[in-house]
């Protein structure tokens, strides 16, 4: 089993487990979860030697393989690719998504490590009342006018109540 990583690990720890996970595939084979965990490393990996944009695709070759099986603990993939969004400059897709993580209830339950690596990032943008405030208003009007044929029934569902 490979060696857990922190979200504050070196490069070399990231090598090293990226390594272990590979020897993993080596020897058991490829399976869903040991997949997902070496794209989510190598893109790490990627992202701190400063390749971003190489970083940015590994993450979703990541995402792609979370929804085509069903990987359940994807927080870390969110919180990769915004730490990319990140680097690339892209503050408010960054934010948003940081912010995303916050309110899924599940992603932070029982995480200490998790949330306060989410914080910390947050504090690197000063002040974000104006962004929160426009994520907010976002997401209030993607429920009260959403889009899409689920959202329409989900939307429905609750006014039925």
């Amino acid at each position: 089993m490979a060696k857990k990583i922190t979200y504050n690990s070196t490069l070399n720890e990231v090598g090293w487990s990226l390594r272990d996970t590979l020897d993993e595939i080596k020897q058991f084979g490829e399976t869903t979860e040991l997949k997902y965990e070496m794209l989510l490393k190598y893109g790490r990996l990627k992202l701190m030697e400063g390749n971003l944009n190489e970083a940015y695709q590994i993450f979703q070759q990541c995402s792609i393989h979370s929804i085509d099986n069903g990987v359940q603990n994807i927080k870390d993939l969110y919180y990769w690719t915004s730490r990319c969004l990140e680097a690339q400059g892209n503050k408010k897709r960054a934010l948003n998504g940081y912010l995303m993580l916050l309110e899924k209830e599940q992603f932070i339950e029982y995480d200490e490590e998790f949330v306060n690596a989410v914080l910390d990032r947050l504090t690197l943008f000063g002040d974000i009342t104006l962004l929160v405030n426009e994520h907010k208003n976002k997401r209030n009007e993607e429920m009260n006018n959403p889009k899409d044929l689920l959202g329409k029934v989900i939307k429905l569902l609750r006014e039925a109540k």
